[in-house]
């Protein structure tokens, strides 16, 4: 279950979100699948687009209709074709029919609390065929959780149609529920103030030992972990990230 309202944001979220750096090895790690590619929480289509104009044969969930609004928008003005659904990943029932299943951008964090997390997890079993993968990004808390300090920090200034958008915010608590206020000002080509947003949002930590126990509980094998986009090892203490690789088990 998400806590966060991005329908109140989905047209404006590419203009602040440009981030392309997991799009490589997301590309390379569907190059040998030959079937259907399940993508969770898949937005307005950051990733989906790389995807599917690389040949993957791709179904794209989220539970914002809005995001998947933009989405569905963007397919069709470049011709391209996938199947949209709206669904939180929680409460997610499709058949067993995919050979891999993504969910980028460390976006599993937005799953607050034990209970919602083992139950996508076992969602996205049941969504895999036997011997099926599942990749699943992940913040390393170690790292990311010194960024959680309470102060106001500039994310960005990002060029609109009509002037400029002003993207800013702060986070506080993280154990291990993180609260996140952020900030959206538009400002006219003169430097008007013409609106202000605020995104409220929640994600929690998860750590290395509670991420492997859920997985193999579910009834994941785990493949592989890395602690960076160009596959390093996981290093507990200097790895930004975790990126999880697990098989579904064959009985």
């Amino acid at each position: 279950m998400q806590h966060i309202d991005y329908n109140s944001i989905a047209e404006i979220y590419d203009v602040y979100v440009t981030a392309d750096y997991d799009i490589p090895f997301f590309l390379s790690e569907i190059k040998p699948v030959q079937g259907p590619i399940l993508e969770l929480m898949a937005g307005t289509g950051r990733l989906s687009l790389p995807l599917i104009e690389s040949g993957a044969k791709l179904t794209c969930v989220d539970s914002s209709s809005a995001m998947l609004d933009v989405l569905s928008q963007k397919l069709q003005q470049r011709g391209l074709h996938a199947e949209v659904v709206c669904s939180d990943v929680c409460q997610l029932s499709l058949p067993a029919a995919f050979d891999l299943a993504i969910l980028p951008f460390q976006a599993f964090m937005e799953i607050i609390g034990e209970e919602n997390q083992r139950a996508a997890l076992a969602a996205v079993f049941e969504c895999l065929v036997p011997g099926g993968r599942f990749i699943c990004t992940l913040h390393n808390p170690a790292i990311r959780r010194k960024q959680v300090d309470g102060l106001l920090r500039l994310i960005g200034q990002f060029p609109t149609e009509n002037g400029t958008l002003v993207v800013s915010g702060f986070e506080q608590g993280g154990n291990p529920v993180v609260s996140r206020q952020q900030f959206f000002e538009f400002f006219d080509s003169d430097g008007r103030l013409l609106e202000k947003r605020l995104l409220q949002m929640k994600f929690a930590f998860v750590e290395k030992h509670e991420f492997e126990q859920m997985a193999q509980d579910v009834g994941f094998r785990i493949v592989q972990l890395y602690g960076s986009y160009d596959r390093a090892p996981f290093d507990p203490v200097q790895s930004p990230v975790m990126i999880w690789v697990l098989e579904k088990r064959t009985i």
